[in-house]
This record gives structure tokens, sequence and C-alpha cells, in this order.
């Protein structure tokens, strides 16, 4: 099921919101899973009761975790103004808060979900010159690519001026040098 988007003006830009509900059969998947962990590291012949205690409190711990994520479902806001990005709320799956001033934004684009280390949700990411490295800051999760592309068109026609900044590479800094150490 597609998260719910709203795209609203407001008086100093726009406000994009992701809405999805709770999700119970995932929410159920990692109830199963844990008590299946749990029942494992109870069951499991450790030299010490110390270190499996130990076990068992990282399975509690990261099952509560993610289940109170799950059970709370998505709610994020992208506020776009003319200075600033600012993201908020909250999301399973890898989304943190962010604000990212909107001169060193250089594309807008939708990406998919990717786990792994980092574990990232599909949706609308922003690539600055600062995320050289990876693909970018998310900033509205879990849309697919037609709501992430309603999003930036929602952007670029409030804020035409978006994504006109060319990506910097290691050698090409955005600074211009007068060349004034130089001496003849």
């Amino acid at each position: 099921m597609p998260a719910t988007l709203i795209i609203r003006e407001v008086p100093d830009g726009l406000s994009i919101r992701v809405a999805e509900p709770r999700r119970p059969w995932d929410t159920l998947l990692y109830l199963v899973g844990g008590i299946g962990m749990a029942a494992f590291f109870y069951y499991a012949k450790f030299e010490s009761r110390l270190l499996q205690l130990f076990f068992l409190g990282i399975v509690a711990v990261s099952l509560i975790k993610n289940i109170i994520s799950l059970l709370r479902g998505t709610d994020v806001e992208l506020r776009v103004t003319n200075l600033d990005f600012i993201s908020t709320g909250r999301a399973p799956s890898g989304y943190k808060s962010s604000s990212i001033p909107r001169a060193d934004i250089y594309n807008l684009k939708f990406d998919q979900a990717m786990s792994g280390d980092h574990e990232q949700p599909s949706g609308l990411y922003v690539e600055t010159s600062a995320s050289v490295w990876h693909s970018g800051s998310c900033v509205l999760p879990h849309l697919d690519e037609t709501q992430t592309q309603q999003a930036i068109d929602a952007i670029l026609h409030r804020f035409p001026d978006t994504c006109t900044l060319a990506p910097a590479s290691a050698r090409e800094p955005y600074l211009t040098t007068l060349n004034l150490s130089n001496r003849k």
C-alpha cells in the first residue's frame, strides 16, 4: 500500500507530508522472528549464564525498538522555504530528520530502498556537494516513483532555481581563487 502524499502551498514555501499507516503484518513478522531468536538464545548452551542474558537482552531491546517503530507508522513533513529543505517526522527503516540549505542542492531524485549496512527507505533524495560518497539524504521516505516525481515537480514549480548548482568534485571546488599568493 503506497504512502499518502499531501502537497500544500504555505506562505513561506511548500509543505509536503508523507503519511503511511501502521504495518501490522510487518510487526507480526518481527514479533515471530524475535520470539524465535529469544528461544534460540534461551535454549542454546552457553558456558556463562551472563553471556546468555546479554544476548537475550540485545534481542529484546532490538525487537521492542523495531515493533514500536513499525506500530507508529510514517509521518514525515518536508518544508521547502526560500532558504532550506527541512525534513522532520518519524519513519521506520533508516530515515533521519534533516535540514539542508536549498542553495547547496544540485539534484532531487527518486531512489529505491536499499538494505545492508545502512538501511535506506525508498523516496525523495537530495544530493548536495557533501553527499558525493553516498546516495544523498532521504527527505521524504516511503514514496513510490510517481509520488516522488509529483513532489519534485511541485518543488521546481514553486522554486525554479532549485538544483541549478552544478555538482562539485573533489578537484573542482565552487570557490574561485584570485591567485593573490602568486608573486611574479
